[in-house]
């Protein structure tokens, strides 16, 4: 008997950017170091996924950045994953057939403005006893609540209803918290929108870039730190990715649902203005460097003293396991060995594409990067 159908969420976290372009819009770079990629009104895609010419409107104001979704199959037959289109086959749940719609959920969120004071990696690995809070001289739990900006859930699909809006009034039937109206300089009235494509993937842009500060009189509004001035809210946000497959079962001829088991995860970040160019650490190195340390990931590199020449296989998913395998003598592998191109030329190589972003060489005389690819040609 073959393997059921394994229906997932691709990617798994979706990388979306604030612009304040009122309508101008385009899909956020799905590979490493590559431009956003043109789109229309829709959603819809650029012939062959073409990058875009401009990050600008035609105002210069800067256009949003939507993270795109995408339901992968995995079976027996693909055991690598395929996309999955309107029209193809789907089982599941004891019923198969033809898939007719996608039903996509979201729920977008800030809750900045009442969680812990950021300061660098403190929060890693949770936050102790008496830990700051911003807003702190909020006290009561009621009025803490509403310092959270909290859309409430949206739903599209892709026949009736294509699109929605994150905003203040967009959600009659949830008990939305956005901040209070007049606040300086901007209200914050929306966290975004979403949508629909003519294939069926999902598209979510953030909201607009606007920020203000619900504290009046003399001198407000003031920002007294680059992260954790009270008062002050932004529609930067996150949330979980849904979906339910919607499919006309060939026996019966009537509609039957797939939910997909995962949901992804969407955040929506500021405007990167040099997308070609990797960040010295990226959000990759940080979930594989989670993934080895508190997942199991690379046993043959991180795990049980006396295991790496056998190292042990761990199911990510089962807890009791886990929690099992992280509470023992769990230790690096001295003997380990990196292998140069894969886990040290990319560190180097994204250091030095920095220069292009500061005079240093111009100061120190040039001693680097005298051809195209300079000290660090991988053919040199």
């Amino acid at each position: 008997m073959a393997d059921p159908t394994v229906y997932r969420i691709h990617p798994a976290v979706g990388i979306a950017r604030l612009g304040d372009s009122p309508e101008g819009f385009c899909i956020s770079p799905e590979k490493p170091a590559q431009l956003p990629i043109e789109c229309d009104a829709n959603g819809n895609a650029a012939k062959g996924d073409a990058p875009i010419k401009h990050f600008k409107d035609d105002k210069g104001r800067i256009k949003r950045q939507a993270a795109r979704f995408q339901i992968f199959a995995y079976d027996e037959a693909n055991p690598q994953g395929v996309p999955l289109k309107i029209g193809d086959h789907v089982e599941g749940g004891g019923n198969r057939g033809k898939l007719v719609d996608i039903q996509w959920r979201v729920q977008l969120a800030n809750k900045k403005a009442a969680w812990f004071t950021f300061d660098g990696l403190r929060g890693e690995a949770g936050y102790p006893a008496g830990t700051p809070l911003r807003n702190a001289g909020i006290t009561d739990p009621v009025e803490r609540q509403k310092l959270i900006i909290d859309a409430g859930p949206q739903a599209v699909d892709c026949t009736a209803r294509r699109k929605a809006s994150f905003g203040r009034d967009s959600n009659p039937a949830y008990a939305v918290t956005f901040p209070p109206t007049g606040m300086a300089p901007h209200d914050i009235d929306t966290l975004g929108d979403m949508m629909t494509d003519d294939s069926g993937r999902l598209l979510v842009l953030g909201g607009h870039g606007n920020s203000g500060s619900f504290l009046g009189g003399f001198g407000h509004p003031r920002i007294e730190t680059y992260a954790n001035s009270d008062g002050w809210f932004d529609d930067i946000s996150d949330g979980p990715v849904m979906a339910r497959l919607v499919m006309m079962e060939e026996r019966v001829q009537a509609l039957r649902y797939i939910d997909v088991e995962y949901p992804a995860w969407v955040l929506v970040g500021y405007p990167r203005y040099a997308p070609e160019v990797l960040d010295m650490i990226t959000l990759e190195d940080v979930v594989e460097d989670m993934s080895i340390r508190e997942f199991a990931y690379r046993t043959d590199m991180y795990g049980t003293a006396g295991t790496f020449n056998a190292p042990q296989k761990i199911d990510p998913t089962d807890t009791a396991a886990l929690l099992h395998w992280k509470a023992g003598p769990v230790e690096w592998n001295a003997a380990y060995r990196p292998w140069f191109w894969r886990d040290i030329w990319p560190i180097i190589f994204r250091a030095d594409e920095f220069s292009y972003f500061a005079n240093i060489l111009q100061q120190s005389n040039f001693p680097h990067n005298q051809t195209s690819r300079g000290t660090f040609d991988p053919y040199r």
